[in-house]
């Protein structure tokens, strides 16, 4: 395990590992121990959901941790969406020697970028915002909401190097987003932003998916150059 780094994968609110599959299928190619945890309630039923909280969340994300840190000496942690606000918790935790977050919140659902994503094509948009919106309960809104709340306040403990992702066309989190994270944690994690211009929230799915794997990978290399993973 000398030597090994490992990158534990964290999905967004509401979704399910196929948020990040893209990403971890690459890592594993290039050789790197890969955990993508499901946490509690996701990709399940809408009973289900509003049954698991903000804490089943935050357990779900330790479990995939302690699971990795069995085959990993090194640990990367890398947060889609909610899923990086997760990530704050368990760097503020554990040991984590890199932090990446993906279009994660600080303020969230861009009413215009929503909007415009609407004009460009209604009928498939309309279907997905109004599938979104059936299939997510209040309660589980209400979990997210005091999930970010906890989170802003321990942003200022993040001392791990810290490298964020964000798309300017994200239509659910404020691109804005990004600015404010990187300046809410102790800035000796040196945050460093990296801009998409035609991707929405679904980054890794969407027409910039091939370069912020890129982007995901070189960092990795540059920060782990002795790791034995394949990069």
């Amino acid at each position: 395990m000398s030597g090994t780094v490992g990158c534990l994968l964290i999905h967004g609110f509401a979704g399910d590992i196929n948020d990040i599959l893209p990403l971890a299928k690459v890592l594993r190619e290039a050789g790197y121990q890969v955990e993508c945890p499901t946490l509690e309630g996701h990709g399940t039923t809408r009973r289900q959901m509003a049954r698991s909280t903000r804490n089943d969340w935050l357990r779900s994300a330790e479990e995939g941790y302690k699971r990795l840190s069995m085959r990993a000496e090194t640990i990367v942690i890398i947060g889609f969406s909610m899923g990086g606000l997760l990530a704050f918790h368990l760097t503020t935790r554990y040991p984590v020697e890199l932090l990446i977050t993906i279009n994660t919140p600080y303020k969230y659902w861009d009413v215009k970028e929503a909007l415009h994503y609407l004009r460009e094509d209604f009928p498939t948009h309309s279907r997905r915002y109004i599938r979104s919106i059936g299939r997510i309960p209040v309660s589980s809104m209400l979990q997210f909401r005091r999930l970010l709340a906890e989170t802003k306040p321990l942003l200022r403990q993040v001392k791990t190097p810290y490298y964020l992702l964000q798309a300017k066309r994200d239509d659910t989190v404020h691109a804005v987003s990004a600015q404010l994270l990187a300046t809410s944690v102790d800035q000796s994690a040196s945050p460093q932003i990296t801009w998409y211009e035609h991707s929405n929230h679904m980054l890794l799915h969407g027409p910039d998916k091939e370069a912020a794997i890129h982007d995901v990978l070189a960092t990795l290399k540059e920060r782990f150059p002795d790791s034995p993973a394949l990069v």
